[in-house]
C-alpha cells in the first residue's frame, strides 16, 4: 500500500485522492490470549464482511495485536489505531498522571511502528469530556495534545496522527493535527450538512473526518438506521469530508468492564447477521466518490488573465480534469502583453481579447459571454481541485442559492520567505457569515447564477484589481439572494513571490478598502476579505459551554468587526503620531515616552502574529520574514485605505455658489429638446451616486425613512445631505445641505487632548494644540466644501448622460 500523506484539505495515496470508508471495531471482551479483540478466525471473517461492504479503514480503541495487522494486509485494510489514556480524568492536575499518558503515547507508537504501512493513522484520543476541557482550560489541554502529537511525530514522521474530538469541545485548538477527526450525531439532514460544512470551514487546511456516527436500531429500528447512514455517508462525501466511519461493525461491544446489550448500534448483529444498514452504506461506499450528482447544472468557468504566462497553463490543466461533465472554461485575456493569450489558445480553450481595463470589466466580459446557468470564477495563477466545481455546483444547486464560494489556500512554500509570506495577514480569502453561509466570497473561488448576478449589474466597473467580489457579495445580500458556503470546493492560490509584491498587494487591497469606504461609507468593517490579525485570535469568539460544560455544538462564532482602537498600532496614522512624538522629544524628553511605547506596540503585533502563526516552515529566518511582513502591510494597507484623492476639479473663480456652498447649494436639470424629460427617481439617485464616488467622494445610500437621498462623507467629520424634488415646470432639482458630525468631533479633540496630557505637555498647550487642530480640520472642510458645486455639477451631467438623457445642467443660488 502506498502512504497515505494529507494535503491541501484532503488525504490522497500516492496522486489519488482517498477516501475513507470505515466502521469502528470493538472494544471487546478479552479473546482467550488477554486481548481486547475477537478469536483471529472470528475477526478474519469480519474483516472477509468489511471488504464486502466496501470498507478500506477499521477504527479501533485499542492497539491491535500483532497477527490483526496481517489480517487487515491480507484484506487489504489499514487500521485508525486508537491509544486509550485516561482522557475522561481531570488528566492535568496529576503531573505522574500526565507523564504516564506521555510515556503510553510513546510506547504505543513505538510498539506499531513496524505496521507503518498498515496505519492509517494514530488517534491519539477520544472525546476528552467538555467539562474537563473548561476546568484545565482549553489551551492547556490544546497544548498537552500537542505535546503527545510531537512525542508521536518524533517517532513516526511519516505517519499520520489525529485526535477524535465531539461538538462540546469544538473549541479546541487542534491545527497542529495531520488532520481533524470529529464524533458526530445529528439525525436531520439539513442540520448535519449544516454542522459539517461549518467544521470544513472552520479547519483550515486540514482535512476533516467524521470518525463516528450511527443509530440505535433498538430503539429505531433496522429501517431508519439503514436510510439514516445511507444519506449520512453520501451527504459527508458530497460536503467534501475525506472520511465516514460508522459506529458500529457490529452490536457486540464491551466497555467498562460489561457488556453492552441495551444498545444495538452495528451494521451486522452480534451473531454476524447483516442488518438493513449493511447493504446501504455497502452502496455508498462501493460506489464512485464524491457520489455522482442526480443532474449536473450548466457551469461556465471564467479566467481573468492579465500577462499571466507563468501560471495559466498550470491554471487550465486543473480545470481540465476536473470531475465535472459538459463545463466550459473562457479565458477573459485582459489586454496581456505577455505570451497569455497564445499560450491559451494553443490548448484550444475559448479566449476573449480586451484592452487592459481591470479585472471587474475582464468579469463582466466573461459573464456576458457565458452560456451555462451558473458562471463560476477561478484566478489565473490558482490551480483547481479535481472536485472543485463539483462542490461548488452540488452547493448552489442543492441549497438554490444565488452564489457560492468555497476556500483558497497557499501551494507547499518552497522557501523560507514564501512560507512566511503564506502566513503574513490579509490574505485574500472567504469571510464566513454562519454555519454554511458567506459573507463575502473570494474572486479566486466562487460561483453566481447568471441571472443573478446579471440583474444587480454584474461586477462594478469601479473596482480594477480588488474588492470586486466584496461589493459584489454585498449588493447580492442587498437583494435579499443567500451565499452559501462550498467548504470542500477547493483551490491553490498563489501567492505573492516577494516581499515586495506582497506590499504592493496589501497597496492595491487598501486601495479597494478606499473605494469600498466610498461607496459604503457606513458599513461596518468596510474590509477587503474582513478582519485577519493576531487580534482576531485574542479576541476569538462566544462558546456556548452550558451548565458544568456540558452544552452541546459549542460552535465558536466570531463576535464580528473588532473595535477600531485594536487596529490602530498596526495603521500609518499610529506610526505616524509615534515618530512625530519621538521627534518632538527634541524639545521635551517626555514627549518622546508615549511614541517610543507607541511604536513598542506596533512591533509587538508583528512578534506576536509571528509567534501565533503557524508557517508550513519553521525557523529564526522565517519567524523574522513574517514579523516584518505583519507590521508592513498592515501598515502599507491603512496608508493606501486613508489616501483618497478627490477627482474634481476646483471651483471656477468667482463662481457664484462657492460661499454658499457652505451653508447649501442647489442645481437643476432642465430637459433639452420637445419631448426629453428627466424622470427623477431610484435610476437618476444611483447614477449620481455612482458619479460622485468615481471622483472620490464617499456617498451613502439612506433608506426610505431618511428626510435625504444620499449622504456625502466628508472625514473626518463633515456631512452633505443630498435631497431632490421635481419642480412643477419639470425640472429635477437637486439640493445639498452640509452638517457636522459633532460626536466624531468630541471624541477627536478628547482623544488629542488626552494624547497630549499624557506626553507630559502643560494643559493650556494641550488646549491650544487641539484648538490649532480643529481650525485646521475647519480649514480642510470648507476648502472641499468650495470644490463641492463643481463635483456636483459633473456628477449630475455624467449621471444624465449615463441615463441616455439629454438635459442642462445648470447651478443656481440655493438662497
Amino acid at each position: 500500500m502506498e502512504r497515505v500523506v494529507a494535503r491541501g484539505k484532503f488525504l490522497f495515496e500516492g496522486e489519488r485522492k482517498l477516501y475513507i470508508r470505515g466502521v469502528s471495531y470493538g472494544p471487546f471482551a478479552p479473546n482467550s490470549r488477554g486481548e481486547r479483540y475477537p478469536e483471529p478466525a472470528r475477526a478474519e471473517a469480519d474483516f472477509a464482511l468489511m471488504r464486502e461492504l466496501g470498507a478500506n479503514v477499521v477504527r479501533t480503541y485499542v492497539p491491535p495485536p500483532p497477527w490483526m495487522f496481517e489480517l487487515a494486509g491480507k484484506f487489504d485494510l489499514r487500521l485508525m489505531v486508537g491509544i486509550p489514556w485516561p482522557f475522561h480524568m481531570a488528566f492535568l492536575d496529576s503531573r505522574e498522571m500526565a507523564a504516564d499518558i506521555r510515556k503510553t503515547i510513546h510506547e504505543a507508537v513505538s510498539t506499531m511502528r513496524e505496521f507503518r504501512d498498515l496505519i492509517l493513522a494514530y488517534s491519539l484520543g477520544n472525546e476528552i469530556r467538555s467539562d474537563i476541557v473548561r476546568w484545565h482550560g482549553p489551551r492547556a489541554v490544546g497544548e498537552f495534545l500537542r505535546d503527545l502529537y510531537d512525542i508521536g511525530k518524533s517517532l513516526a514522521p511519516d505517519s499520520l496522527f489525529t485526535y477524535s474530538n465531539y461538538p462540546s469541545a469544538e473549541y479546541l485548538d487542534l491545527s497542529f493535527l495531520d488532520f481533524l477527526s470529529f464524533n458526530v450525531y445529528l439525525h436531520r439532514e439539513a442540520d448535519f450538512r449544516r454542522y459539517l460544512t461549518h467544521l470544513m470551514a472552520s479547519s483550515g487546511d486540514r482535512p476533516i473526518v467524521l470518525s463516528e456516527t450511527g443509530m440505535d436500531t433498538i430503539r429505531e429500528g433496522e429501517a431508519h438506521q439503514a436510510d439514516l447512514l445511507a444519506w449520512q455517508a453520501r451527504a459527508a462525501f458530497e460536503v467534501g469530508l475525506s472520511g465516514f466511519i460508522v459506529f458500529a461493525f457490529t452490536d457486540e461491544w464491551h466497555t467498562g468492564g460489561a457488556e453492552i446489550t441495551d444498545w444495538a448500534f452495528g451494521l451486522v448483529t452480534r451473531e454476524r447477521a447483516k442488518k438493513q444498514a449493511f447493504d446501504a452504506v455497502g452502496r455508498v461506499f462501493k460506489a464512485e466518490l464524491p457520489p455522482k450528482l442526480a443532474e449536473y447544472p450548466p457551469v461556465s468557468i471564467v479566467v481573468a488573465a492579465y500577462n499571466a504566462e507563468r501560471t495559466i497553463t498550470a491554471c487550465l490543466d486543473s480545470l481540465a480534469k476536473l470531475n465535472y461533465p459538459g463545463a466550459e472554461t473562457i479565458v477573459v485575456d485582459d489586454g496581456s502583453t505577455d505570451a497569455t493569450a497564445r499560450i491559451t489558445e494553443e490548448a484550444g480553450v475559448r479566449t476573449i481579447k480586451l484592452e487592459h481595463r481591470g479585472l471587474s470589466i475582464a468579469r463582466n466580459a466573461g459573464l456576458r459571454a457565458a452560456s451555462g446557468r451558473y458562471v463560476a470564477f477561478i484566478d489565473a495563477d490558482a490551480r483547481a481541485d479535481r472536485d472543485w466545481l463539483y462542490h461548488l455546483g452540488e452547493t448552489i444547486a442543492r441549497r438554490r442559492t444565488a452564489a457560492a464560494g468555497g476556500p483558497n489556500f497557499p501551494p507547499t512554500p518552497a522557501s523560507a520567505r514564501a512560507a512566511a509570506i503564506a502566513a503574513a495577514p490579509g490574505q485574500p480569502r472567504e469571510v464566513r457569515a454562519g454555519d454554511d453561509t458567506l459573507e463575502q466570497m473570494c474572486g479566486c473561488n466562487m460561483i453566481v447564477d447568471r441571472e443573478a448576478a446579471l440583474a444587480i449589474g454584474g461586477f462594478d466597473e469601479l473596482f480594477a484589481a480588488a474588492g470586486d467580489d466584496v461589493d459584489f457579495s454585498w449588493r447580492l445580500a442587498d437583494r435579499g439572494a443567500e451565499i452559501a458556503d462550498a467548504a470542500g470546493a477547493v483551490v491553490i492560490h498563489e501567492r505573492r513571490a516577494t516581499l515586495r509584491a506582497y506590499l504592493a498587494q496589501q497597496r492595491g487591497y487598501g486601495k479597494a478598502e478606499g473605494l469600498l469606504f466610498r461607496k459604503y461609507p457606513f458599513r461596518a468593517g468596510n474590509r477587503v476579505y474582513g478582519r485577519d490579525s493576531w487580534f482576531g485570535a485574542i479576541a476569538g469568539g462566544r462558546v456556548y459551554h452550558g451548565a458544568f460544560g456540558r452544552g452541546l455544538f459549542q460552535t465558536v462564532y466570531p463576535e464580528g468587526d473588532l473595535p477600531p482602537l485594536l487596529q490602530l498600532p498596526v495603521t500609518a496614522a499610529w506610526v505616524a503620531v509615534a515618530i512625530i512624538l519621538i521627534i518632538g522629544g527634541v524639545a521635551n524628553a517626555r514627549t518622546a515616552l508615549p511614541g517610543i511605547l507607541a511604536l513598542a506596540a506596533t512591533l509587538a503585533c508583528g512578534l506576536i502574529t509571528a509567534r501565533r502563526a503557524r508557517p508550513a516552515r519553521s525557523g529564526m529566518w522565517t519567524r523574522t520574514l513574517l514579523a516584518f511582513a505583519a507590521i508592513c502591510g498592515p501598515i502599507m494597507r491603512s496608508l493606501s485605505r486613508t489616501w483618497v484623492k478627490w477627482n474634481s476639479a476646483p471651483p471656477a473663480s468667482g463662481h457664484p455658489i462657492q460661499r454658499s456652498a457652505l451653508t447649501r447649494g442647489r442645481l437643476v436639470v432642465a430637459a433639452n429638446g420637445a419631448g426629453a424629460s428627466i424622470q427623477p427617481g431610484e435610476p437618476l439617485v444611483e447614477a449620481i451616486r455612482a458619479a460622485l464616488i468615481r471622483r472620490g467622494l464617499a456617498v451613502a445610500r439612506t433608506d426610505a425613512f431618511a428626510a435625504h437621498d444620499l449622504e456625502i462623507v466628508m472625514p473626518p467629520a463633515t456631512r452633505v445631505r443630498l435631497n431632490a424634488f421635481t419642480e412643477e415646470s419639470g425640472r429635477v432639482a437637486i439640493g445639498w445641505r452640509p452638517a457636522v458630525a459633532w460626536r466624531t468631533l468630541v471624541i477627536s479633540a478628547a482623544a488629542i487632548f488626552a494624547v497630549l496630557i499624557a506626553a507630559g505637555l502643560p494643559w493650556q498647550v494641550a488646549v491650544a494644540s487641539v484648538l490649532a487642530v480643529g481650525a485646521l480640520m475647519a480649514l480642510i472642510a470648507i476648502r472641499r466644501l468650495e470644490r463641492l458645486p463643481a463635483a456636483m455639477l459633473e456628477a449630475v451631467a455624467d449621471a444624465v448622460q449615463a441615463l441616455g438623457a439629454e438635459a442642462e445642467v445648470s447651478i443656481e443660488d440655493a438662497a
